[in-house]
């Protein structure tokens, strides 16, 4: 893909932004054909793009160019957005940004009757390794593991952001809570906290003050 043809792109979404910002007041038909348009130009470059779309009422919108948590992909989208024109009532973002859960991921844990409070996980591996984790639940068991993984998955992608999603989490695996045994188990939505702590070379201590970590983990 040329930097011309990236140019392009950009140069079509600001033509038709307006009608973007203005998506919520059209009919469903009209919107479907507008989001279809947008998904069919975005992906002209590369199918592995998508796009999250969100606009206030105050007719600001937020474009975020996503690649599916798929890191060998993450250049790309940013070189992508890299390219875009200042548009006038829009930020433009490469890969998704963490968040609280959003409705979608609400309603996925509503409809299965559990809440977020009920997921715990543990690392896998030596302390300094936080690629893999399991995830666990009371209800999760060999007939319930699919729909407990996709309702992983989706969890700890909403709270890291596309970006960590991709680059910090290597596995995710589900069980049952009994099957922990013994394992340092934490709420699911603490994760990203714990990822932040161990990609860094400080802690705090007791006392507030900060101490430095050696490469061996020790300090």
């Amino acid at each position: 893909m040329s930097k011309l043809s990236k140019r392009h792109f950009w140069e079509w979404f600001k033509r038709n932004n307006t009608t973007y910002l203005d998506l919520h007041n059209r009919s469903k038909k009209e919107a479907a054909y507008w989001i279809n348009e947008l998904n069919t130009h975005l992906r002209a470059y590369g199918r592995f793009y998508s796009f999250v779309l969100s606009v206030s009422n105050q007719h600001t919108g937020t474009l975020t160019i996503s690649v599916d948590g798929k890191p060998h992909h993450f250049k790309k989208a940013d070189a992508l957005v890299a390219l875009a024109p200042d548009i006038p009532a829009w930020t433009i973002i490469s890969l998704e940004a963490p968040m609280s859960l959003n409705p979608e991921m609400g309603k996925l844990l509503a409809d299965a009757g559990i809440g977020l409070d009920e997921l715990y996980f543990s690392f896998v591996g030596n302390a300094d390794e936080y690629n893999s984790i399991i995830v666990y639940h009371t209800l999760c068991n060999d007939e319930s593991s699919q729909l407990f993984y996709n309702i992983a998955h989706a969890v700890v992608y909403n709270l890291l952001g596309e970006r960590s999603f991709g680059i910090d989490i290597v596995e995710i695996d589900v069980a049952n809570l009994s099957e922990a045994n013994g394992a340092e188990l934490w709420k699911l939505e603490e994760l990203p906290s714990h990822i932040i702590s161990r990609q860094s070379l400080f802690v705090v201590t007791e006392t507030g003050m900060l101490k430095l970590i050696s490469g061996d983990g020790k300090g």
